[in-house]
């Protein structure tokens, strides 16, 4: 039996992860490096974007291995019978890595990076303390040493630079220009370069990667790329199988509802409009597997999901409320998605998309609908929210969130509304409008409650009658809440009625989880007492 103190559990890929099939003390890798192979077919610089942790700089690290040491570490593979080109040098920039305080850091920054890249084979280049501040000119020299068709360059993350600066428009204007004439020189310098491979998140206008490049083939919404980087269902049931097994038993689940499951919470991002599955995040799919005695927790927000890009523009955009994205049908076009945008000018839509938090299901051949891919990303947005509001809940009601499953199996209705009042109070100050919406006081709670075994939380189920606004499920408990707002503390009693003739007229919570116990509850919201009413909350 595995379990998690078993050490190849431990030893999830770390490496080439997602590119190899074999399996070596434990590990298990997914084969997917025939359409790696694809790469080397092109002669054109190529762009590939995706969200973060979907593996991008892994995908990188690959092209890195083959073009330097061909198939060495690639025997057994599909590539193996596919690949027959020769090893190069390679130049590997890792735009996340340089330091970009400032222009002048970043410059030197870039400038030191490059020398160290290329020094060893061309250590007779002198450089003195004015061409440090310059890399295009420290680019220029080492290019012109350069055979032809002798090097691969890999730029990773290259977007990261400009996210730093997105509101300071001083110091983003002029490491724009130095990545402009950065670029610039790599076009002229292009019959020296066997294959120019750049990744990112977002596709930024002002930039020259994509006018410099004339011919930079973007490959991040061709339908045979969508599945490249992520895990398909076939991908996790041919090669995990045995890690899924391993999280079942130690969740005391069964293998069928552990697959369920994280394809609930960790399945369901589709980035082509027209691609046939959709993938897993590789991250949280791993992270999980390593830690399943944790359960079903939300790995990405943990690990830099919340986009520090999209905080910014939320702060250079005070007038904008992230939830007024829910209430628009989102539609959206191939050419809106593949279109380049000012970084400050980035359609809200399209950089939710860029960073993960909305994916694509098709309406269309060329219009796709935006929707929330899972379980995890919805808790991602709705936490996203609570730190672009500054709203951010902390450790001291924890004991009474951990006490919440046992309070609504037993049907303890003050313990269940204080615990809700306690994080109301905690996340919210006393200035806060956020009492005059009911959504967005649902959304606080919902955001703050994690997901557990034992405390599962659904926002807004649809039914063909309507949506329930909060639905809390234990191990034997299903909850469904109706939150009703009164303005003004005469409307009470009829913000109450409302709410139980919504769960009743509606049948919110009838027909699902038939071996749990259903416990229906509206609840009012006061606007002036900033709470949850206890006395005009009832079980129906």
């Amino acid at each position: 039996m595995l379990t998690n103190k078993d050490p190849d559990i431990g030893r999830l890929p770390l490496g080439l992860l997602g590119f190899q099939n074999i399996r070596e003390k434990g590990k298990i890798y997914v084969d997917k490096t025939e359409l790696i192979a694809r790469f080397a077919e092109y002669d054109t610089p190529i762009f590939f974007s995706r969200p973060r942790r979907f593996g991008k700089s892994l995908l990188i690290n690959t092209l890195s291995n083959l073009f330097k040491n061909g198939l060495q570490y690639f025997n057994g593979l599909a590539i193996e019978k596919l690949w027959n080109d020769k090893t190069y040098k390679v130049i590997h920039l890792d735009f996340s890595e340089i330091a970009c305080s400032n222009l002048y850091n970043f410059s030197y920054s870039l400038s030191t990076k490059l020398i160290n890249e290329f020094s060893i084979n061309h250590s007779s280049i002198q450089y003195d303390q004015i061409k440090f501040q310059n890399p295009n000119l420290i680019l220029g020299e080492i290019a012109k040493e350069l055979d032809d068709n002798s090097t691969v360059l890999l730029i990773d993350e290259y977007d990261s630079p400009l996210v730093h600066h997105i509101n300071d428009q001083d110091e983003l204007k002029g490491i724009v220009d130095v990545l402009n004439n950065f670029y610039s020189t790599i076009k002229r310098y292009t019959d020296k370069f066997r294959l120019i491979f750049i990744t990112g998140v977002t596709r930024v206008s002002h930039l020259s990667i994509f006018s410099a490049f004339n011919n930079l083939l973007d490959l991040s919404l061709e339908d045979e790329f969508n599945h490249l980087l992520g895990f398909t269902q076939d991908d996790l049931e041919q090669y995990f199988d045995p890690y899924i097994e391993n999280s079942a038993k130690i969740l005391n689940m069964s293998k069928h509802d552990i697959y369920k499951r994280i394809e609930q919470y960790y399945d369901g991002f589709q980035f082509t409009i027209n691609a046939n599955e959709t993938v897993y995040n590789p991250w949280s799919i791993l992270s999980f597997l390593k830690l399943s005695h944790k359960g079903f927790t939300n790995y990405w927000f943990k690990s830099s999901g919340s986009s520090s890009l999209i905080m910014e523009y939320i702060k250079g955009n005070e007038s904008f409320n992230l939830l007024s994205i829910e209430e628009k049908n989102l539609c959206i076009s191939n050419d809106k998605l593949s279109n380049h945008y000012d970084i400050k000018c980035i359609p809200i839509e399209v950089l939710l998309f860029q960073t993960g938090y909305l994916t694509l299901r098709k309406k269309s051949d060329e219009i796709a609908c935006l929707v929330y891919p899972n379980t995890e990303v919805v808790d991602s947005f709705f936490k996203l929210y609570l730190s672009a509001n500054n709203l951010k809940p902390e450790i001291k009601f924890a004991n009474q969130i951990q006490n919440l499953s046992k309070n609504i199996d037993e049907r303890n209705l003050k313990e269940v509304i204080d615990t809700f009042n306690a994080i109301l109070n905690d996340c919210v100050s006393m200035l806060s409008n956020i009492f005059n919406d009911e959504r967005s006081v649902r959304d606080i709670i919902y955001a703050a409650l994690p997901q557990k075994i034992t405390l599962q939380k659904i926002k807004e189920r649809e039914t063909v009658k309507g949506r329930s606004d909060l639905e809390l499920l234990t191990q034997k408990t299903h909850m469904v809440i109706e939150f009703k707002r009164t303005k003004y503390n005469r409307d009470k009693a009829s913000s109450l009625k409302e709410a139980i003739q919504q769960l009743t007229d509606k049948n919110y919570g009838v027909g699902y989880f038939q071996n749990y116990d259903l416990y229906r509850v509206a609840m009012v919201i006061s606007s002036e007492e900033k709470k949850i009413l206890y006395d005009f909350c009832r079980e129906i």
